[in-house]
């Protein structure tokens, strides 16, 4: 077992020399843009569930 294990660690050592890292802005750059789409997408949702409760009490409160 632990034979294998040595010579999967330098193959995953060598792979991630491969990888091509994102520079520091473009990660907070896309932090940014997802914060903002999750803000976003929060208030669409709490509005809508508000306008469903309303919907469902008027038609309940009616029959």
């Amino acid at each position: 077992m632990v034979t294998k294990l040595f010579p999967f660690l330098e193959g995953v050592r060598e792979e991630l020399k491969k990888v091509v890292w994102p520079s520091k802005e473009l990660v907070i750059r896309a932090s940014v843009a997802v914060i903002i789409f999750v803000i976003f997408f929060t208030l669409y949702l709490w509005i809508l569930d508000l306008l469903f409760v309303k919907i469902i009490l008027l038609v309940f409160n009616k029959l």
